[in-house]
């Protein structure tokens, strides 16, 4: 099967399958790690030519899959629904153009380019990061910028690519492309290549409406039920590689992979290691707009509104 990433993210997989600590004698926590990898990129490259998976990795396991506009919503009390999404959207892209930051060489970003800006950076936005990249997905997982979730645990998700796509320059205004979606399916949207952060990240993004129906997320994606990890359809399908059969088919447009605190340091150094990634390299500064960071930071997710 064709590889579906770059050489770098094949060949640390396979060096999984090989052991990840090199002369030493074989270790419990080893074999779990390599097993997680090897499911990682078995959902990815087995099945991923049929299903395209998008990857999205959390540092805390805790937190609802939701945009970093409805987690500030919900910790400022206000009502979130629509009509807030809208309001708030609109005033973070009014403060982003009077402070220039709409400005990309030499072009005027139109609404949803310049949100992918904006959240690649800190900004609490409608957008949900994704990425095409389980190893980077994974690599979000184990880093964070907040010390506290290295005591957490991570977890990595799969999410279904939707059909409904926005092109990567829409220049409609966000309001014109936010209104008809209430109800519908998720959309996929790759922005172009407006930060050093989007190209390295390979990053992507969702957005839905708000939908409140499960408690683990706030956009229109169905989650398995809570029931033990043996009755997920990620771990029958896992079950089933190598054996003769049907595949158990896919019942969610989500498949979460958990990675434990005490995992955290190992992956990242053998990420670190082998593919090159490290913070600096995923979070590079925006030396071309210096107050990029700054201004995202005062309109994060946990900034007040």
């Amino acid at each position: 099967m064709q590889n579906l990433l770059p050489s770098v993210t094949g060949t640390i997989i396979r060096q999984c399958r090989t052991g990840l600590g090199g002369s030493r004698a074989p270790d419990p926590d080893d074999y779990r790690i390599r097993e997680l990898l090897r499911a990682i990129w078995d959902l990815h490259a087995m099945y991923g030519d049929d299903q395209p998976w998008l990857w999205r990795g959390q540092a805390n396991a805790a937190f609802n899959l939701e945009p970093g506009l409805h987690t500030r919503v919900r910790r400022c009390a206000a009502t979130l629904d629509d009509a807030t999404v809208l309001g708030f959207t609109d005033d973070l892209l009014t403060a982003a153009r009077a402070a220039g930051l709409n400005r990309h060489e030499n072009t005027n970003l139109p609404d949803m380019a310049l949100l992918a800006l904006l959240q690649h950076h800190g900004a609490a936005t409608p957008l949900l990061d994704v990425t095409l990249d389980p190893v980077v997905g994974l690599y979000m997982a184990v880093v964070s910028p907040n010390a506290v979730d290295d005591d957490e645990d991570g977890v990595l998700f799969a999410i279904r690519r939707p059909n409904k796509t926005i092109a990567d320059f829409d220049s409609r205004a966000f309001a014109t492309i936010y209104g008809p979606m209430a109800g519908q399916s998720v959309a996929f949207y790759s922005a172009p290549d407006v930060s050093e952060r989007l190209r390295i990240q390979r990053g992507h993004f969702l957005m839905g409406a708000v939908h409140t129906t499960d408690p683990r997320t706030s956009i229109p994606l169905v989650l398995d039920p809570k029931t033990p990890v043996k009755g997920s359809w990620i771990w029958k399908r896992m079950d089933r590689r190598g054996k003769r059969g049907p595949v158990p088919p896919v019942s969610s447009d989500v498949a979460s992979f958990r990675v434990p605190s005490g995992f955290k340091s190992t992956i990242r150094d053998w990420l670190e290691a082998r593919s090159g990634l490290t913070r600096d390299f995923i979070y590079p500064t925006p030396w071309h707009q210096p107050y990029l960071d700054r201004f995202a930071t005062a309109h994060g997710r946990m900034a007040d509104f």
